[in-house]
């Protein structure tokens, strides 16, 4: 007959030890704060022709860096709402400005 052994028996069980936070690699802090940054100039650049009054060059140079930063940390974060409508905000505004030059 065959004998039921539980599991805790038969298979050794390590328990996990948490890394320490000094032990980070330290090029993924350095990543982490790049994107962090790139994210907020992103949209501070986005948000200032929408509160100043700016000339059309500007605006334009303004909305298509800041929503390209943006698009670079969602693509880095895998947020694929946020990747088509600033994909969209850019292809917009780069048409809005070559239309109507």
């Amino acid at each position: 007959m065959n004998k039921i052994i539980p599991i805790q028996e038969s298979v050794p069980i390590q328990e996990s030890v948490p890394i320490p936070v000094s032990t980070v690699c330290c090029e993924h802090k350095l990543t982490t704060f790049i994107l962090e940054g790139l994210g907020w100039t992103g949209s501070i650049l986005v948000l200032c022709p929408y509160v100043m009054t700016l000339e059309r060059d500007l605006d334009f140079i303004l909305n298509t860096l800041g929503a390209t930063g943006l698009l670079i940390v969602c693509i880095t974060s895998k947020q694929y709402q946020s990747i088509v409508i600033n994909s969209a905000w850019i292809i917009g505004g780069i048409y809005k400005y070559y239309a109507n030059k």
